[in-house]
């Protein structure tokens, strides 16, 4: 697996015909982009070449050497040195898609300051300009990068990207069977970030909505290999109460907060069914009883769906230790006083 590219990998590429002086042997090329100064002003044309890297090998932005002679002149503000990363980050996250990897820092060579702007290949290739801004940047354009130039992608290397993109997948699927054959089907667990949830052979884990949005990850290094940073999960959570969720195996939820008070419990199947003792049947017989304008009707059906993801249900396997079993929802008695907003009591 090829190594992940570092800052400090732009000496391989920027290159001196003597062992002194400031004229550069090196040219503009597949993978590199010089500059002699920085203005943000340009931002447009930056991204674009940056989208061109992402969706080759990645390349450089080296600022600080001309053109016309090729000359090691140096930065001349400290536009470049002052520029938030952050602010790089939110720009090119508003015009392409998905993200762009970049890394920025400032060298010294042969005693004048540069600037570096390290493009890394994107393993989720193509990306994409999602807007138009600039003289530049094209809305749905997806630039590649051509010897010294970037432009709109051509028909060979745009089906040279999507063979990529399908190589990639297999390798990607085939490392993680492997993965988890190693670690075992009992042992695994998958992570929602978008839902919350962790959900593994024994039943689910979810996380308490205020909770997800503080969740923080930082960057633990890199796969020698070259691969993503390594992610840590940083936060303290307690099971607490059961909370109704559908996306429930088994029939076994919890919910985790950062309270370190909240009491610890431990649950099983009838608890669950104790608290969720309502099957559809049974539920729609309850609201007929109560509401004297119930009907059981496709507004009826739409309620009772939007309560579903408010936590006054669960869906459960019939058979839990089945995997493929049938599922069934089963409804919390609570919801049926969330019917009185819509109908009236007997």
């Amino acid at each position: 697996m090829k190594a992940r590219a570092k800052l400090d990998d732009f000496q391989k590429l920027l290159k001196f015909p003597n062992k002194t002086g400031f004229k550069v042997s090196s040219r503009e090329g597949a993978s590199l982009e010089l500059k002699e100064s920085f203005n943000w002003g340009s931002k447009d044309e930056y991204a674009k070449t940056a989208a061109a890297f992402s969706n080759v090998k990645g390349g450089f932005f080296i600022f600080g050497i001309t053109d016309i002679p090729r000359e090691l002149v140096g930065l001349k503000s400290t536009n470049f040195e002052n520029l938030d990363e952050a602010k790089i980050t939110e720009y090119f996250n508003s015009v392409f898609s998905p993200e762009i990897d970049f890394e920025k820092g400032i060298r010294r060579v042969r005693g004048r300051t540069i600037g570096v702007l390290l493009i890394r290949s994107s393993n989720r290739k193509p990306v994409v300009a999602i807007k138009n801004d600039g003289k530049d940047v094209k809305e749905g354009e997806i630039y590649y990068r051509y010897t010294a130039r970037s432009d709109k992608v051509k028909y060979p290397e745009m089906r040279a990207l999507l063979e990529d993109v399908q190589i990639q997948e297999r390798k990607y699927w085939k490392n993680m069977f492997e993965r988890i054959a190693q670690i075992g089907s009992d042992n695994v667990a998958i992570m929602n970030v978008a839902e919350g949830t962790i959900e593994g052979k024994g039943g689910t884990l979810i996380l308490d909505e205020k909770l997800i949005p503080k969740l923080k990850f930082i960057k633990e290094g890199s796969f020698k290999e070259g691969g993503h940073p390594t992610l840590k999960l940083v936060g303290q959570v307690t099971p607490v109460s059961v909370i109704a969720s559908k996306k429930t195996q088994g029939g076994k939820a919890f919910q985790i907060t950062t309270d370190p008070s909240a009491p610890l419990v431990r649950l099983g199947e009838e608890d669950m069914l104790k608290e969720f003792s309502l099957d559809f049947a049974s539920l729609t017989a309850e609201l007929k009883k109560t509401y004297k304008d119930f009907k059981a009707n496709p507004k009826y059906h739409q309620i009772r769906k939007d309560l579903m993801g408010k936590n006054f249900s669960i869906t459960r396997r019939l058979n839990p230790h089945k995997a493929n079993g049938s599922k069934q929802d089963f409804y919390s008695p609570k919801i049926i006083t969330e019917f009185g907003k819509y109908y009236q009591k007997r």
